[in-house]
Formats: structure tokens, C-alpha cells, sequence
């Protein structure tokens, strides 16, 4: 059986170290290796009047200390985790940090990214978002979030927000793995809110036929009333004590990302708990 990959985009800032942190111990729980990333963007060029870009900014670019500094200091990161005997390596790529990482990701046949975030909320949202959510929206694998020091070794019990439609077992059996390698008890929960009301008894047949068809071990079922699935799912996990919450989405791009939204990138974006977002193909 081929080896669990796992990316760790890094820019040396906290956040990229409280990521590399969790991945590091998430690792040992699913036997992965890791792949450390950090992109080095592009100088600006300069034009000259027949169009011919500055080729000496590039040179001096590339001959300079700087990227040899950058090397170096990746090099410590992978160096210090093999120490510890981490199964890691380092990768440099040159040019738009997404685009690489997303290529990275391709290239690797990577099982999951793990991302440190700030988050982004009201205007600075809408104008550009958060890495963090754009990778949601278009990574080819799964993706988790931290935003602090995390031990999973202090996990009391993980949350799997879900609507408990047939088109979630295929998420369903992705949470159950995760459960399997953190040993942990599982909190099934769905969020009613203003737009998907469901009188009580409703939600509980949805929820058992789910529990069924997909054969949950160790779990509770829940509902959770909230104005918005992100919030709901967030304050559920903070009430029963979850280390992390579990959830599908379809990444929708485009026209139907603007007009659908994303409850995944949002929950990102406003929990200060770890998230896990699997991918739901589309259809």
C-alpha cells in the first residue's frame, strides 16, 4: 500500500509552524510522510519600450543571498523534524504561490494539505478571502486548518457536521477513517437553520437512516439549531468539547460559488477549532 502524503505549505510565519506542528503528529497517526513547500514568488519585471523584460533583475534575483537564505532555512525546518524521526522532505518552487502548491498537490498525488491561517472576515473577506478558503475551493485533496498550537493527543472527541443526505456517505466513510486513526468518539451532528428547517422527529429518521447506511462506531447523533450551518457547526463543537470539525464540500468555483457560497470556507474562516474539509466531486 503506497504511503500517506501530506503538504505543508510554508512561509516561516507562526501559523506555518503550528501547520507543520499538527502535521507532524498527524503523521504518526496515519503513517504519512511529509512534504515541507515554500514557494519563492517572482520579482516584479521591469519593461522595457519594445516589451523585453529586465532579464538583470531576474539574474541578480536568482544570484543574490536571498534565495540561498530561504533554502537554507527550509532545510533547518526539514532538517530538525528528521531528528525527531519525521519521514519528511523539502520541495522550492518558484513562482505564484497557489498555482505551485496547487500543482504541488497534483504532482505528489497528496492525500491532505495542512494550512496555518489568520482567517479573513467581513470586508477583507469579501474582497480577497484567505489562502486558507481559496485552497478549500480548489485542492484536489483533503484540507485541514489550524490557527493555533493543537495536540491532537488532547482531542477529546471530533464533530462531523452534515446534512445526512445520501450524497454525504461518500464523506461519511472519509470521517470514519479519521476517526479510525485518532481512536476518538465521533459527534454526527445537522445544523438546522431558517432555511433548511426540519421539524425534530424529521431530522432524527434523516439522521438514524444515515447512522445505518454508513455503519458509524463509537458516535452520537445530534441536531443544532443556529442561523447559519458555519456558526451552528462551531458552537456545537465548542459545547462537546471537540478537537476538530469534519466537513464535505462540493469547492464550487465560479457562478456557483458566488451564488451557493461555501459554509466549509466560512466555518474556515470564523473557527478557532482545527478543520477538516473533504472534497465532494461535482456532478
Amino acid at each position: 500500500m503506497n504511503k500517506k502524503k501530506i503538504i505543508v505549505p510554508v512561509d516561516f510565519s507562526h501559523q506555518s509552524k503550528y501547520a507543520m506542528d499538527f502535521a507532524v503528529e498527524f503523521s504518526r497517526f496515519i503513517r504519512a510522510e511529509i512534504a515541507l513547500v515554500h514557494v519563492l514568488e517572482f520579482p516584479p519585471f521591469r519593461f522595457s519600450t519594445t516589451g523585453e523584460a529586465n532579464k538583470q533583475a531576474m539574474e541578480n534575483f536568482y544570484n543574490s543571498e536571498y534565495i540561498k537564505g530561504v533554502h537554507n532555512r527550509l532545510e533547518e525546518w526539514k532538517d530538525n523534524l528528521a531528528k525527531e524521526g519525521v519521514e519528511v522532505r523539502s520541495l522550492m518552487r518558484y513562482g505564484n504561490p497557489f498555482q505551485k502548491i496547487s500543482n504541488t498537490i497534483s504532482e505528489e498525488k497528496a492525500d491532505y494539505i495542512i494550512m496555518g491561517s489568520k482567517g479573513a472576515s467581513g470586508l477583507k473577506e469579501f474582497l480577497v478571502g484567505s489562502n486558507a478558503a481559496r485552497m478549500i475551493r480548489y485542492a484536489k485533496c483533503s484540507v485541514i486548518i489550524v490557527k493555533g498550537m493543537t495536540r491532537i493527543k488532547d482531542f477529546k472527541n471530533l464533530t462531523f457536521a452534515t446534512d445526512a443526505s445520501t450524497e454525504q456517505d461518500v464523506i461519511a466513510a472519509q470521517a470514519k477513517r479519521i476517526q479510525s486513526y485518532l481512536g476518538l468518539k465521533m459527534h454526527v451532528v445537522k445544523i438546522k437553520t431558517p432555511y433548511n428547517w426540519l421539524e425534530e422527529g424529521q431530522v432524527k429518521k434523516q439522521l438514524d437512516f444515515f447512522a445505518e447506511r454508513n455503519r458509524f462506531r463509537d458516535f452520537t447523533l445530534s441536531s443544532f439549531s443556529a442561523d447559519f450551518v458555519d456558526e451552528g457547526a462551531i458552537k456545537f463543537a465548542e459545547e462537546n468539547e471537540s478537537g476538530m470539525i469534519m466537513i464535505g464540500t462540493h469547492g464550487r468555483t465560479g457562478l456557483g460559488h458566488l451564488i451557493a457560497g461555501s459554509t466549509a470556507e466560512s466555518l474556515v474562516n470564523e473557527s478557532e477549532i482545527p478543520v477538516m474539509v473533504f472534497k465532494l466531486s461535482e456532478t
